[in-house]
């Protein structure tokens, strides 16, 4: 295999980004081949620069114009939804690329990992919640990791596959990545085909050949996890849930964080915000050397100053829905 070292400031430069260190770029050529550098650098990678380039250019989205992208996304019309959904995505192409450059050299081609991690990200597009409080870049990161995880999962090979196969199917998948990159959205069989300039059944063998094999749940994915530790697990709750109670969580800290240290332990315990079983008003009062009654009188002073606060209204309907 041709193993291409570079920085990876300059394989990033286009992106105006800069991470220090090294990288490896493991791609799949003939064995007597010499190793070649990253300035020379075949045809197909040179696909690779024009991808960096161009979503270089694509001019990143303040928070304001991501809700209101994702606003027309759900409430426009078909035809709005569409081009705001493909802006959306297009403008967070380079956080795609981010994520991506830390999976390299887990068996799966770093164009491969661009494109299923994309794949991601057009699916968060679709389901991300304008109406909340936070960044879509925090919300597209989950859906972006969980489709390179399975990438690295279904895609690691144990059997070789013939060089002129090989060589289609990498033509095949970066085709694919640049119409998703243009469309904003997944092409079509019929789309990759046009623009390869083959046909159907062609297009056909060559998905078939891509084939899928099960890897042993050991196999690092980082330094710390393996595949096994990504597995799906039915308990696990979505993203939208995840990101829903990160930012009540939020909430709940920023309330408690206008009463006092007495009013927040009280509160805190009664209600179980800290994760035990709530305390009843005597319970309460023998830990902190306090009457039942006087322990009522401060929850009530804390729960009015809670009322009082205009945050109220945010963490209200974080409840409500």
């Amino acid at each position: 295999m041709n193993v291409i070292k570079c920085k990876e400031e300059d394989l990033y430069k286009d992106l105006k980004c800069t991470y220090p260190g090294e990288i490896e770029y493991i791609d799949v050529m003939e064995d007597e081949e010499e190793p070649k550098t990253f300035n020379s650098i075949s045809n197909d990678d040179d696909i690779l620069q024009m991808y960096l380039k161009d979503i270089g250019k694509v001019k990143l989205l303040n928070s304001k114009e991501e809700k209101a992208l994702g606003k027309q996304i759900k409430e426009g019309k078909p035809s709005q939804a569409d081009i705001a959904k493909r802006k959306l995505v297009q403008a967070n192409l380079r956080l795609v690329v981010s994520i991506a450059k830390k999976y390299i050299g887990q068996g799966v081609l770093f164009m491969d990992l661009v494109q299923e991690g994309s794949l991601g990200l057009i699916k968060a597009a679709e389901k991300f919640d304008y109406s909340k409080n936070f960044k879509f870049s925090t919300y597209a990161t989950w859906w972006i990791r969980q489709t390179i995880i399975r990438a690295i999962s279904n895609n690691s090979r144990t059997i070789r596959i013939p060089v002129h196969m090989t060589d289609k199917i990498r033509k095949y998948k970066k085709c694919y990545t640049m119409l998703t990159f243009e469309l904003g959205r997944e092409p079509t069989d019929a789309e990759v085909a046009e623009r390869l300039e083959i046909t159907a059944k062609q297009l056909s063998m060559i998905k078939k050949s891509i084939i899928k094999e099960p890897i042993s749940l050991e196999t690092p994915v980082t330094d710390d996890l393996n595949i096994g530790d990504y597995i799906e697990d039915t308990s696990y709750r979505s993203p939208e849930m995840q990101t829903k109670n990160n930012a009540l969580k939020g909430s709940v800290e920023h309330l408690l964080s206008t009463l006092s240290d007495r009013e927040k332990q009280i509160i805190t315990c009664r209600f179980g915000i800290n994760g035990e079983m709530p305390k009843t008003l005597e319970q309460l009062g023998e830990i902190m050397g306090y009457s039942k009654e006087r322990i009522r009188q401060l929850e009530d002073s804390a729960l009015s100053k809670i009322r009082e606060r205009k945050e109220l209204q945010h963490f209200r309907d974080f409840i409500e829905d």
